[in-house]
């Protein structure tokens, strides 16, 4: 079952975004008190634009990984084996 989910990318990584893009939100509006920019404002410096990039990249990134490595471990527990390429990290 969780073979499947891993060869189920696309519909993991759009989840991975929204999930992430809310908890970039929460902890952009926890710093600075205020939304997060959007490119669409007229009024918004590219100076607060680049941080909110960032932020919202880092935890894309991070709630991916988490997502991907959860599932592998998942699988390689109830299969037996492991999905992807073996090996010491680098």
């Amino acid at each position: 079952m969780f073979t499947i989910l891993l060869k189920a990318e696309l519909p993991i990584l759009v989840v991975s975004g929204i999930v992430s893009q809310k908890i970039a939100a929460k902890i952009w509006s926890r710093i600075f008190d205020e939304a997060v920019p959007d490119t669409a404002q007229q009024n918004v410096r590219i100076g607060m634009l680049i941080p909110a990039a960032v932020v919202e990249g880092t935890m894309y990134k991070l709630v991916r990984m988490g997502v991907d490595r959860g599932l592998r471990v998942a699988a390689a527990r109830s299969e037996g084996t492991w999905i992807g390429r073996t090996g010491e990290g680098e």
